[in-house]
């Protein structure tokens, strides 16, 4: 029971750091929006290959209603 206990204690002090996060304007080749799993922290720059090319997103602290994190772009196109 005790190493129950402590096993299950350690994967919850393991798993507080990860993060998900919704790449706000970016959909993958289903049309799902496309998520980042990371242990970074809100504020952090990422750049991840999406449709055509590279783009730039900011992890930031916002939850979404399905309870992932946004990630907002940074780069802007006119």
């Amino acid at each position: 029971m005790i190493m129950v206990t402590v096993a299950t204690w350690l994967v919850r002090r393991r798993n507080q750091g990860v993060r998900r996060y919704t790449l706000l304007n970016s959909v993958d080749a289903d049309g799902n929006p496309v998520l980042h799993v990371t242990t970074r922290r809100a504020g952090t720059i990422i750049r991840r290959d999406v449709g055509r090319g590279s783009k730039r997103f900011e992890l930031t602290g916002a939850q979404m209603a399905d309870g992932t994190y946004v990630a907002g772009p940074v780069d802007r196109y006119v």
